[in-house]
């Protein structure tokens, strides 16, 4: 590789490469998608005592840690991406060593709008299934749910890991705490409480965010 084609390299890099600035809006974006998912899940579980209710907004820890998760993940979707845009350009290259920046933009924007299909669609799997997970736990938690009984639920498994938990029928809490969900990347699997098996608050003392 000459130094020119470094220097090219080297600007491309930078040129799709994300920052600290995107790691931030899009830790913004994934909380405001994990506030409805939270929402979602806390009327869900509600619904099953017979419970018609509006969450409140997530708030003090609850918020701290949805806006924990979303940083974490923004962090590491960025790092993805930067890789991938490194190990893609390098890909380029080997196909075409006299390629200008018209032949990197083209083939770039094409793997972009590709990748972008199926990634979306992960993130916004994986953002959902993990608030959910959450807001469940702390539904139970704080309305003294925890100690009933769950199955794991969602579409027929594929995976071991899915299908040995499918498996099991209704389970205790012991073994719903050792396998928080989503399982692994494009997991649509959860817990899903047996509401006969606890006895639900009354509706006055109801917790719901």
């Amino acid at each position: 590789m000459s130094a020119q084609d470094t220097r090219l390299l080297r600007i491309l890099k930078l040129l799709y490469h994300q920052n600290d600035e995107d790691v931030k809006a899009l830790a913004d974006m994934l909380l405001e998608q994990r506030k409805a998912a939270w929402s979602a899940a806390i009327r869900a579980e509600a619904q099953q005592f017979g419970y018609t209710v509006k969450p409140h907004a997530p708030r003090r820890e609850d918020l701290a840690e949805l806006r924990r998760m979303s940083a974490e993940d923004a962090r590491s979707i960025v790092r993805t991406w930067n890789h991938d845009v490194d190990r893609q350009l390098a890909r380029l290259y080997e196909q075409n060593r006299r390629g200008n920046r018209h032949y990197y933009a083209k083939h770039m924007e094409d793997w972009a709008a590709k990748r972008e299909v199926w990634k979306s669609r992960q993130i916004a799997l994986y953002t959902e299934f993990s608030t959910k997970n959450y807001a469940q736990r702390r539904f139970w938690e704080m309305n003294g749910l925890r100690g009933a009984r769950y199955i794991f639920d969602g579409p027929p498994p594929v995976c071991d890991d899915c299908r040995h938990l499918y498996g099991l029928g209704a389970v205790d809490q012991a073994t719903v705490d050792a396998n928080p969900t989503p399982r692994h990347v494009n997991c649509p699997h959860f817990w899903r409480m047996l509401p006969w098996t606890a006895d639900p608050p009354a509706l006055r003392d109801l917790w719901v965010g």
